[in-house]
């Protein structure tokens, strides 16, 4: 696993295989092509968030960026299907009367099993916000990587997972061109490029994974797309780098971290993760004298130039911190697959942001809203709404980040409460 540091959770060891009740399952971009999700963009919240649009875009990815989402954070208000007195009152007990995101219902003990810390992601979410403790839901949230059977993100969104990459040796690396559509780049509608007889690796995007977490001693993750522009594939390892800096300046001793690239096909596209050391977020220090973290983001594909490549302008980029958007949140898997109406369940994923959305269950036909226990970038906690149910009843969580991004829908039971 790339990136493991002394102290660090331990990797989850590899899936065993599946259960015949498990081959079952559909994938999202499946079940969508085929009609069977159209019920759940009909709801009066689904509409407002723009649901069928969302998953329209989802086949190829970079959903929330082409819809500029990130762009309307300020705006977004509360548009959920409940709107009663005492979540109002919760939301400015908990988060302060100027909680401008997307949300759903919180519960009222929501803070007694976080701590407040500061999130240096994406700049719409920059600020001081509740982390969850180091819980057991928590650490079963950030283990969990979805099978590839079923994997609802594009193929391209999905990290290859490699070994870590030796320390940075320094060259003069040239001026770097512009990612393609925003600071951070694209993979989406880029323009064709194919070398013939040479190579080129291009860097064309990154995303912001997650922040890491305080208690663990682990900075943040980050995903790096790279295409080979070349006709003919890459069969030599290369390294691909994050350096973290105060400044434009670059050199060796930055903390870094980067994995070994084993090999990449002719006109492919390839993502990676890799997290930097905890410490990018002491490099500085603010206008009271508090640690701050790193203002720039060095990202270089080939970092120790083992490729003959014909352009290395296009394999790097300097980006300022708070300009590299997040992925798009996606949700992996429940940790339960049946349970009462009311009861408490946790969904696995990424992307969904330091503070608590809104998780929709669709169930018996209705558009109903859950109780948030606890959310992450990687997981939340929830409790199912506890209605009345005669029998077993099929249900649909979607996980709504707070800039209104939604997650993939997941399938489970919900049975008669106790």
């Amino acid at each position: 696993m790339p990136n493991v540091r002394e102290g660090a959770p331990k990797p989850v060891p590899p899936r065993p295989p599946l259960k015949p009740e498990e081959l079952t399952q559909v994938r999202f971009a499946e079940r969508y092509r085929s009609g069977q999700l159209e019920h759940l963009t009909k709801g009066q919240v689904s509409q407002k968030l723009k649901l069928s649009e969302q998953y329209k875009y989802w086949n190829e990815g970079d959903v929330a960026r082409r819809l500029q989402l990130y762009q309307h954070v300020q705006n977004i208000t509360q548009i959920t299907n409940i709107h009663n007195t005492t979540n109002v009152t919760v939301v400015k007990q908990v988060f302060g009367p100027d909680y401008r995101y997307y949300h759903g219902r919180i519960t009222p003990a929501y803070a007694q099993t976080c701590f407040k810390y500061h999130y240096w992601g994406p700049s719409f979410f920059v600020g001081v916000h509740w982390y969850p403790r180091w819980h057991t839901w928590l650490e079963w949230c950030w283990h969990l990587r979805s099978h590839p059977l079923w994997d609802p993100r594009p193929i391209w969104c999905r990290p290859v997972i490699y070994d870590p990459s030796p320390r940075w040796v320094v060259w003069e690396v040239p001026v770097w061109v512009s990612l393609p559509e925003v600071p951070c780049g694209t993979w989406v509608n880029l323009r064709p490029v194919i070398v013939t007889q040479s190579y080129d690796l291009q860097l064309v995007a990154v995303r912001f994974v997650d922040p890491g977490h305080p208690e663990q001693k682990l900075g943040p993750r980050y995903r790096v797309w790279f295409r080979n522009n070349s006709d003919r594939p890459i069969t030599k390892p290369f390294s691909v780098m994050l350096l973290a800096s105060m400044d434009e300046r670059l050199h060796a001793d930055l903390p870094q971290a980067g994995v070994r690239v084993r090999a990449i096909e002719a006109d492919d596209l390839q993502s990676v993760d890799i997290r930097l050391p905890m410490e990018v977020y002491s490099m500085g220090r603010d206008a009271q004298g508090n640690p701050a973290p790193f203002n720039t983001l060095h990202v270089l594909v080939d970092a120790h130039r083992e490729i003959e490549d014909v352009s290395r302008a296009n394999n790097g980029a300097r980006l300022a911190r708070a300009e590299v958007l997040p992925v798009d949140p996606a949700a992996f898997e429940l940790n339960i697959k049946q349970a009462p109406a009311g009861s408490e369940v946790i969904i696995a994923g990424e992307g969904f942001g330091p503070v608590p959305g809104q998780v929709l269950v669709h169930l018996a036909g209705l558009e109903l809203d859950a109780e948030i226990l606890g959310w992450f970038d990687l997981g939340v906690r929830i409790n199912l709404p506890k209605i009345p149910l005669a029998a077993p009843t099929e249900a649909e969580l979607v996980v709504v980040r707070g800039d209104g991004a939604a997650a993939n829908p997941l399938r489970m039971i919900v049975q008669p409460p106790r």
